[in-house]
């Protein structure tokens, strides 16, 4: 190796150790989503997501008029909780997750673009293409960095916190969150507990 690359080698590992030290680690959040879907040329409401992330731990309800479905997982295990209430029935059922059928990513590219601000923090953009042709835009902050990122497994490689995408594909409207809380309170554990008896077991 030419010597006279070397203080150029050491200077680029410092600055991106450097960068990467000044992104925030969160042990806890909490993260609210607007869900919005595209009808013709307007942007409809049409339901919410809630993500807490606690250490390895991280729950997701999906609210909508139709159902409400939450999914309760540990990254450290191999299974997970879902529960579905639709009208007065409440559904629970264990599930391997991630599944082995899940889409794989494929290519993730950084997309240049006006700095866009969410909840105060600046984020980048990216495109994530999956193996079942569904593309998801991406807005993140690298500035946080969540203990459990894959509350959506398709940002596992997403270097920050996700704080709105938009998925497409091409069979189905356009859909878009965009989040519109950001809490770093602590959680209590029993927001990831759940009481089976309240619920219809499914195999």
């Amino acid at each position: 190796m030419n010597l006279k690359q070397i203080p150029l080698i050491v200077c680029v590992l410092f600055i991106s150790t450097y960068a990467h030290a000044q992104a925030k680690v969160l042990g806890e959040c909490t993260i609210q989503f607007n869900i919005q879907q595209q009808q013709k040329n307007e942007w409809v409401d049409i339901g919410s997501k809630k993500v807490w992330i606690k250490g390895n731990q991280c729950k997701t309800t999906l609210t909508t008029p139709q159902l409400v479905q939450t999914l309760i997982f540990n990254i450290q295990q191999d299974k997970a909780v879902v529960t579905k209430d639709v009208g007065n029935n409440k559904y629970l059922q264990e599930i391997i997750y991630p599944p082995a059928s899940l889409a794989t990513l494929i290519s993730m590219k950084e997309i240049a673009t006006d700095t866009i601000t969410v909840l105060g923090y600046p984020c980048k953009k990216v495109k994530l293409e999956l193996s079942d042709g569904v593309v998801y835009e991406v807005y993140y902050t690298p500035d946080l960095i969540p203990s459990v990122t894959t509350f959506e497994f398709a940002f596992k490689e997403v270097q920050g916190l996700v704080l709105g995408y938009s998925i497409i594909n091409k069979n189905d409207p356009l859909i878009r969150y965009m989040a519109t809380l950001l809490d770093l309170s602590p959680i209590t554990l029993n927001q990831f507990q759940i009481n089976k008896s309240e619920f219809q077991i499914l195999d």
